[in-house]
């Protein structure tokens, strides 16, 4: 082969290999164009099946309250004046009986220390002080391990508490304010737990500012 006939052959390879890029960074961005509205969508069910777990009480629960939104945007001052790292609060709502009145709040909260990295949950919390509930958006810990964060016998331990500020504990937890750590899975104990009481400094932070319409007495 000559070097003229050489150097064309490169010519058209590079050539062919540049249209087989472009066509297939077209074809992602018409797939990604097609399907993420509806990622969107089933991410929107997905965490509204959350905040309906987590307030079952709730007759609706409302993301759109102005005074709500505001906290939102100023809650990592807050969670880094308590001390909270890496947490974030996501979203946040009302919680609402069939009346319309405030009955207390819902929340999604992000933590990056997750065994498996960044972990989303869903809490609800009520006017008297009380968690009425987790639940998990998204969870990649380890299978037989730190996944165990989503079974019942574990999120069922947060209902009910009304401590301030929670703690985990490996021997049977018997206290108002502890929580029994899954076994093997300390780091996700850890990770959920510090998440709870991130949401509850949140929580308690909006209910004394009377957001929503919830009364301080």
């Amino acid at each position: 082969m000559s070097e003229n006939n050489r150097k064309s052959s490169i010519i058209k390879d590079a050539l062919v290999l540049c249209l087989i890029t472009l066509v297939a960074a077209v074809l992602l961005g018409l797939v990604n164009e097609v399907t993420k509205d509806r990622i969107a969508e089933q991410k929107a069910q997905a965490k509204a099946a959350a905040y309906r777990e987590v307030y079952a009480a709730a007759a609706d629960i409302s993301t759109d309250n102005a005074q709500v939104q505001e906290k939102v945007a100023a809650a990592a001052e807050l969670l880094a004046a308590k001390g909270f790292e890496s947490i974030t609060i996501d979203e946040a709502g009302v919680a609402l009986d069939e009346s319309g009145t405030v009955i207390g709040y819902v929340m999604t909260i992000t933590t990056k220390k997750g065994y498996g990295g960044a972990l989303t949950m869903t809490m609800g919390y009520s006017l008297d002080g009380a968690i009425t509930g987790i639940a998990f958006v998204t969870l990649n810990e380890t299978p037989g391990f730190g996944m165990k964060a989503d079974e019942p016998e574990f999120k069922k331990q947060f209902a009910g508490k009304t401590a301030s500020l929670l703690t985990y504990v490996k021997d049977g937890a018997d206290a108002g304010d502890e929580i029994d750590a899954i076994s093997g899975a300390t780091i996700t104990t850890k990770a959920v737990t510090g998440a709870v009481n991130a949401g509850l400094a949140f929580a308690a932070d909006m209910a004394a500012s009377g957001i929503g319409g919830a009364g301080n007495e």
